[in-house]
């Protein structure tokens, strides 16, 4: 679960599907806790869990938003 949420952020924060494949364990872990502190109520959508994130990007952590901004 945690795997594919944190790749649905980097799809929902990407220009294509294309530059998503590239995503490492790292990127994943960097929004992993971003995810659970700032959106937990929608932890069971992968899709809103990305839409949540861009909505609180002034409020994740630096590495998770260079990744938001990396893709």
């Amino acid at each position: 679960m945690v795997r594919a949420l944190c790749l649905v952020i980097v799809i929902a924060a990407t220009s294509g599907a294309a530059s998503a494949q590239t995503h490492t364990a790292a990127e994943e872990r960097a929004c992993r806790g971003d995810a659970h502190r700032l959106c937990k109520e929608v932890l069971h959508d992968e899709f809103q869990v990305a839409s949540c994130l861009q909505e609180h990007r002034d409020r994740v952590s630096r590495a998770c938003r260079a990744v938001m901004e990396s893709h």
